[in-house]
């Protein structure tokens, strides 16, 4: 009795423990929403306001009244979810937050802390299960996962914190090929099945991040099968064979669960053609790129800002290159290279760790460029789903965990070798060096709510309405207020009062859609030539200067010829 009291007390305090350093670096990742009273958000009223689009709309799907695959902007194209990332989980999340009477832009921040806090804990799960960590060494790592530098920088595109399912996916994988190898079948196709429906969630979700895990893994599972002796593969081959009905019944359901994301978004691509190499080699880091951590980063921002200035001044000092791995973390990770390659040849070395390791340096390979020189070449011919990526730079996000883990596995294994001092100050700088003094937050919450609650009503006869002016707001760029500006605002009233638009944007466009600039005498033939052409009735306006709907809108004449 006394000894399980003790065990009780031991779980609870460490449960503790890692929720209050959960909450910690939560806290600090979104230090700059909670000094301002969550008044100025991440993102900005652009792709921010697009993201929002999509949680309303999946808010409206568990309210039962929208089809999940059907949003209310592009409308009446089919399947128009697949225009962008669907944004899932985020959407599940969000409409409790909505549900419980918060305002649609708070909601989604909230929704963005939810994930940071998953990606915490699932952290801390996968350092203690995969990896052997002791709790302090995991809460290390679990903290600088959390704020990751180029997480935080690109935390604009909300989308890129899916990363947080990654060690979850692991720590599921690991679950599924541990019951596979120990012969348990309910337990294999348990967590078989788990990590399957995760993965389509994730895939739903993020395309960017749940790619690049599937590319890691692969490679991963690749190298540690090659590392492993002949009676380890042996074993392997027997298992196979063994397992090889719940093996092929865990394939059939992982094709199930995914169908719905390939009936939405393969069409998709094949109509858009995905994207060019040319376009995703230009977004490869450079090897100057891989410590390019930003000008805003608290300990190298200057030292950046300063190379930046002297190197290639004409080019914008951020970018979606900007996803470096800062210097300490980066020097730890080539210390576990150069130890885990002198264990190389010893008896019960980590052939995970060693595989993992191997898989980082040889993907990170791939996505980097000398000169004109690119290995993604291959990559984007070969591997399915590579033609998917445009900002291919965006690896290096992802790759962050792998290396922390590597890192603090380093700092872990030589802990007694390293005098106190040092040791402690490696660890503090590990986490500072994540910490940014730049804010990616352009949402302005009160404004954009007030915008969006002056929206009176849409009159009864209005079944369908196009932006027929767009907000007085300018920001000097013609992409943003010629192409963004009316149409996200569009859809994210569609989505709001649940009335289809006819405007919309995503990373690919419907054909032959063209609704850009309402300022330009060429918009309104455009939205004549669309309402005839798909037949369109009850059509209204919408000045977004004056919030003012038209039940009559006068259409130009569309162009001939």
């Amino acid at each position: 009795m006394i000894s399980n009291g003790h065990n009780f007390i031991r779980t609870t305090g460490r449960a503790a423990l890692v929720a209050i350093f959960c909450m910690l670096s939560v806290a600090v990742f979104f230090r700059y929403q909670i000094a301002n009273g969550f008044t100025t958000l991440f993102s900005d009223r652009f792709d921010g306001m697009i993201v929002i689009a999509i949680l309303e709309h999946w808010y409206n799907v568990f309210r039962d009244l929208s089809n999940w695959s059907q949003t209310n902007f592009f409308y009446p194209i089919a399947n128009t979810l697949g225009y962008q990332d669907g944004y899932f989980a985020n959407g599940v999340f969000y409409s409790v937050f909505r549900a419980l009477g918060v305002d649609p832009f708070l909601a989604s921040e909230l929704v963005n802390a939810t994930m940071r806090a998953i990606g915490f804990l699932s952290a801390y799960l996968a350092c203690r299960r995969l990896f052997g960590l002791g709790l302090p060494w995991a809460l290390l790592a679990s903290i600088v996962f959390t704020l990751s530098s180029s997480s935080f920088i690109h935390a604009g595109h909300v989308q890129l914190l899916s990363i947080s399912f990654a060690p979850l996916m692991a720590v599921l994988l690991h679950s599924t090929f541990t019951a596979l190898f120990s012969g348990r079948r309910r337990a294999l196709l348990a967590w078989g099945g788990a990590a399957s429906l995760m993965y389509a969630v994730w895939l739903m979700t993020g395309y960017y991040m749940a790619w690049y895990f599937l590319y890691f893994s692969a490679a991963t599972l690749a190298i540690l099968v090659s590392l492993s002796p002949r009676d380890e593969k042996r074993v392997l081959l027997a298992t196979l064979r063994r397992q090889a009905l719940p093996v092929l019944a865990l394939v059939a359901f992982a094709v199930l669960v995914n169908l719905p994301f390939l009936n939405v978004y393969l069409p998709k691509a094949a109509e858009s053609g995905q994207e060019s190499y040319q376009l995703g080699l230009s977004m490869t880091p450079s090897l100057l790129d891989i410590p390019n951590v930003g000008g805003g980063n608290l300990l190298y921002g200057r030292l950046v800002t300063s190379v930046h200035d002297m190197i290639a001044p004409a080019l914008p000092l951020f970018s979606e290159r900007t996803t470096g791995v800062s210097v300490i973390l980066l020097f730890l990770f080539g210390c576990a290279l150069a130890w885990l390659w002198r264990q190389r040849e010893q008896t019960g070395a980590p052939l995970l760790t060693m595989a993992m390791a191997a898989a980082v340096v040889l993907t990170w390979a791939t996505v980097v460029h000398v000169g004109n020189f690119s290995l993604w070449y291959v990559i984007y011919h070969l591997v399915p789903g590579a033609k998917g990526m445009r900002a291919t730079g965006r690896y290096q996000i992802f790759l962050a965990a792998p290396v922390i883990v590597l890192a603090v596995q380093y700092l872990s294994w030589n802990a007694r070798r390293i005098v106190a001092p040092v040791l402690f100050l490696m660890c503090a700088l590990l986490v500072i060096e994540q910490l940014d003094e730049g804010s990616p937050l352009r949402l302005d919450r009160p404004h954009e709510l007030a915008r969006l609650r002056s929206v009176p009503p849409p009159p009864s006869v209005c079944r369908v309405f196009f932006a027929s002016a767009a907000r007085p707001e300018r920001v000097n760029r013609p992409i943003e207020d010629g192409v963004y500006s009316h149409n996200v605002d569009a859809m994210l009233i569609a989505e709001y009062w649940d009335l289809p638009t006819i405007n919309g944007l995503g990373a690919v466009l419907p054909p032959g859609w063209g609704l850009f600039n309402p300022e330009r005498p060429s918009y309104l033939p455009a939205v004549a030539a669309f309402v005839r052409a798909h037949r369109l009735t009850g059509v209204c306006g919408l000045d977004l200067r004056t919030m003012r709907w038209d039940t009559s809108p006068r259409f130009a004449p569309a162009h001939s010829g």
